[in-house]
């Protein structure tokens, strides 16, 4: 490869189109943990959960044949491995990036194991059909952009469609106000009668289930096949990502795609025999990562109640605890007769 040939669209448009590819499931991965760290929960379990997702996913596409239902399942999948996060580090008060990493041990061994036993007398790989390139008529046709944005596997479009529907979830809802509100100032909440436990619980669900399909995306979609160690860190890629994009859904967007356009940039510069050595190479996007975390992440506006567990007060707005205050302002005291 020689350095005119980086000046060519020739050059850039593959390179455009493989970046969509790989920003997808990192896209779906950094929109969940988007809404869960606004609920002032930082999942870093992302690599665990994208893992199970990525062999429930495959197991259930490989024996019904059908690539949806290995999707729901791996979603399904995530969501568990959600719940019991939030169940510990909500309801239990236990520190998230502690319960994290140790989500991500269990859940990467059990993939690993389940992988192993099931298939262990396989004489040959299990793969999935490959599921076709659709061509969205008249746009794939464009220029320069037709061909990376509008001739991919359909899940890239679903991930279109996530993005403004993340958006207006987030910054245009009750509900994403409440989840807001809950990751800067979560006494206000539940000031206001919202029981914010199940509120975080609701967003780290979100988070799973979105973990899960990113994982699914490549062991089902992407791949064809489960592989160990395929999530290979993206699930803390994906979590430099939210903080690149600060939290804010189309700011995501556009660091995934990013992220994903350095990674097939190095996967074209491997293939072109380069004289670049491939372990310096392959760490090209970890090395962004490191630059966002060192660079962005001491600037960037964390939720203010993050990674801070919250002793519930109030469990509805109409079943409201009283507090000694307000029960003393509904049953006064006795006066003594002057």
């Amino acid at each position: 490869m020689t350095f005119s040939s980086f000046l060519e669209l020739s050059f850039w448009i593959p390179l455009l189109a493989a970046g969509v590819r790989v920003a997808t499931p990192l896209l779906f991965a950094s929109l969940g943990e988007a809404v869960s760290e606004r609920a002032g929960v930082i999942n870093v379990g992302l690599e665990g959960m994208m893992a199970l997702g990525a062999i429930v996913g495959f197991l259930v596409a490989y024996w019904t044949g059908l690539s949806w239902a290995g999707l729901l399942a791996a979603a399904a999948a995530g969501l568990a491995a959600s719940l019991i996060f939030g169940f510990l580090t909500i309801f239990r008060g236990a520190d998230q990036v502690v319960t994290g990493i140790v989500m991500n041990i269990l859940l990467l061994g059990l993939a690993s194991f389940a992988y192993a036993s099931i298939f262990s007398s396989a004489h040959v790989v299990a793969q999935l059909t490959a599921i076709p390139i659709f061509r969205v008529p008249w746009l794939s046709d464009l220029p320069i952009i037709g061909r990376p944005f509008f001739a991919q596997s359909p899940i890239v479009y679903v991930v279109y469609l996530l993005i403004p529907v993340f958006w207006l979830l987030l910054e245009h809802s009750q509900w994403g106000l409440s989840v807001r509100a809950a990751g800067e100032n979560p006494e206000a909440v539940d000031s206001a009668g919202i029981n914010i436990w199940y509120l975080r619980l609701q967003a780290v669900a979100i988070c799973g289930a979105m973990a899960g399909l990113a994982g699914a995306i490549l062991a089902v979609i992407q791949i064809g096949a489960y592989v160990d160690g395929m999530i290979s860190g993206r699930g803390f890629i994906a979590l430099a990502i939210v903080v690149f994009g600060g939290w804010r859904p189309w700011r995501v967007a556009a660091a995934a795609l990013l992220f994903g356009v350095v990674d097939a940039f190095q996967l074209r510069l491997q293939v072109s025999g380069v004289p670049i050595p491939s372990p310096f190479l392959i760490g090209m996007p970890y090395i962004l990562t490191i630059v966002v975390v060192a660079f962005v992440a001491g600037r960037a506006g964390y939720p203010a109640a993050i990674n801070k567990a919250y002793p519930l007060r109030h469990f509805s707005r109409k079943a409201r605890k009283l507090l000694p205050a307000d029960s003393a302002a509904v049953h006064p005291l006795p006066q003594e007769n002057s």
